[in-house]
């Protein structure tokens, strides 16, 4: 009988042909070799976070739980060598013990290395970058079996490329990853009128290590968060407030909340917002890791789009009202972040300062009309995609959008001319001009 893979959101699902467990490069060669000489589709799996149909194949399916192990630490470099299949959440405490950290990272910690760097998976801060950027050497199983090292310094070409690759290049096994000393945030947290966390924003953006804001739809209510580099040590946080906030109140009451939604969506929006307080505000230091990831037990679908920075606020206004001119009430906060520009060609953040504005929906609730609308808004913005999440762009689309795009393309070229890791979400977002 064959295996059904569900993704994290339960929007995605297959049932391919083999669903594979290997334990070393050569077991994925293998496996490479099969599905080429078969003419089966390969396609690498982490956690199954991407929204997007990124993973699903009739193909074989490599889960890549296996290669979690650090295989390297260089002390004096700060640089670690790492399983591609690694859970952040794993990593993060491992490189803590090295006394050692990621200098950036988003708020889920469940997804694997190599499926938060295939994406672009990102966090906020304007001095700052994507995962991705912290990634220095790769070690990819290619369609010939082979396993191709690169690095800034050899295939760099390649090397670009695959740091945002949507797995479209071969089978990550291996990364090395630039890290920096283990550090403390205090994090700032303040939940008030919108248009009062508005204006923090702004002034904070320039200045802040790590800023953002949520809003929630069909209120005037929205949570502005701070994290700022400290040397400051840890502070005490009550375990049971910690119980009560993190897990009865953020996760619990939450998918009560979104559960009720379905049956009657009016009267679960007001019960959502008797939940919020306006004159919320808390401050705490924690290891930077702690601070940056939080649990998300409600299981969600999301969009997200980079748009350049100076058009955020105004793409987030009209967002903010034709998500209040809906007539089914959205029960998730809109999320907006911002990330330094970077030089990795299929980066959302390639080559300019870009703010990121993400909405989600309920696990089963229908995406549409909400997220067709706040994409339409967003494309009149040059928005680009995150690639793990839901969207509906092209290549003809997505071409316009990236210069380094034909870089991108004549390395796909190269390594898998023939689409042995395609599926057909990669066939129309990299391949097919239509």
């Amino acid at each position: 009988m064959k295996n059904t893979w569900v993704n994290w959101g339960r929007n995605q699902r297959c049932t391919p042909d083999q669903l594979a467990k290997p334990a070393s490069a050569d077991e994925v060669a293998k496996l490479v070799c099969l599905g080429v000489a078969e003419r089966k589709k390969v396609r690498a799996v982490g956690a199954g976070h991407s929204f997007s149909p990124l993973c699903p194949t009739e193909g074989i399916m490599i889960d890549l739980s296996n290669f979690n192990s650090i295989t390297q630490v260089n002390q004096d470099l700060m640089q670690v060598t790492v399983g591609a299949g690694i859970r952040l959440f794993d990593l993060n405490e491992r490189l803590d013990s090295l006394g050692l950290a990621l200098p950036n990272l988003g708020d889920i910690d469940c997804q694997t290395l190599a499926g938060a760097i295939s994406t672009g998976t990102h966090g906020t801060g304007l001095g700052y970058h994507s995962i991705s950027e912290a990634v220095i050497g790769l070690k990819i199983v290619t369609g010939d079996g082979g396993v191709l090292e690169c690095s800034a310094g050899i295939d760099q070409n390649i090397f670009e490329a695959a740091r945002v690759s949507l797995g479209s290049l071969g089978v990550i096994i291996e990364v090395t990853i630039q890290c920096v000393p283990a550090f403390n945030l205090r994090a700032i947290e303040q939940t008030t009128n919108i248009d009062h966390v508005l204006e923090l924003f702004e002034k904070a953006i320039p200045v802040a290590d790590h800023t953002e804001f949520f809003w929630f739809p069909h209120t005037a209510i929205g949570t502005l968060k701070i994290n700022t580099k400290t040397s400051e040590s840890p502070s005490y946080r009550s375990p049971y407030k910690a119980f009560l906030s993190d897990e009865v109140i953020a996760n619990g009451g939450f998918e009560l909340i979104n559960k009720y939604a379905k049956i009657s969506p009016h009267r679960a929006q007001r019960l959502l917002e008797k939940q919020l307080s306006t004159d919320r505000k808390i401050s705490y230091v924690a290891p930077s890791f702690k601070v940056f990831c939080s649990k998300r037990r409600v299981r969600f679908v999301e969009m997200e789009y980079a748009v350049p920075l100076e058009h955020l606020l105004e793409a987030f206004k009209n967002v903010r009202e034709i998500t209040n001119q809906l007539d089914h009430p959205i029960t998730f906060p809109v999320e907006v972040r911002v990330l330094g520009a970077d030089q990795i060609p299929l980066s959302p953040a390639y080559g300019r300062k870009s703010g990121y504005i993400a909405v989600h929906v309920y696990r089963g609730t229908p995406i549409d009309p909400y997220f067709q609308l706040v994409e339409n808004i967003l494309k009149e913005f040059d928005g680009r995609p995150h690639w793990g999440k839901t969207h509906s762009l092209t290549s003809r689309e997505l071409s316009n959008l990236y210069p380094r795009w034909d870089n991108f393309q004549s390395v796909l070229a190269e390594l898998d001319p023939d689409g042995h890791f395609s599926t057909p979400y990669l066939d129309r977002v990299l391949r097919n001009p239509a």
